[in-house]
């Protein structure tokens, strides 16, 4: 599940999954549409192949650098990667590839705010995970 909600200065991302490559995927398909919205639905061939390796000491700082890779290979390539490969996936690394589409200049500058995000598993063994988009 994931959920949108719009504040002033951006977007808050909220999404539940039962896996953490589940939460992942979810959270890159949310910025997507935060970027260019439905550009991702119904992609039938993939323009460029990125690869992309993130670490961190921790899962929420893993998701919002992974999120950040993402994004800003997303600017320099004027792409939207709609797919993704995990080649690794651990609570402290990620190893990706990404499918993309050119999809020219996205919208606007956004980045990713670090200070309310939070990555963790609840009572119900459900990963979720919240993530301010700031424009």
């Amino acid at each position: 599940m994931t959920g949108l909600i719009q504040h002033k200065v951006g977007n808050e991302i909220k999404v539940l999954a039962p896996t953490l490559g589940k939460l992942f995927k979810d959270n890159l398909g949310a910025m997507n549409d935060i970027l260019k919205e439905r550009a991702c639905d119904k992609v039938t061939h993939f323009d460029c192949l990125m690869r992309l390796e993130v670490a961190a000491s921790n899962t929420n700082d893993l998701l919002v650098n992974f999120l950040s890779g993402i994004l800003e290979l997303s600017f320099e390539q004027k792409a939207l990667f709609c797919n993704v490969y995990f080649s690794e996936l651990t609570e402290k690394k990620v190893v990706v590839q990404l499918f993309g589409i050119w999809r020219g200049p996205l919208n606007g500058s956004i980045k990713i705010s670090c200070d309310n995000a939070y990555v963790k598993k609840n009572g119900d063994n459900i990963w979720e995970s919240q993530i301010l988009f700031d424009f």
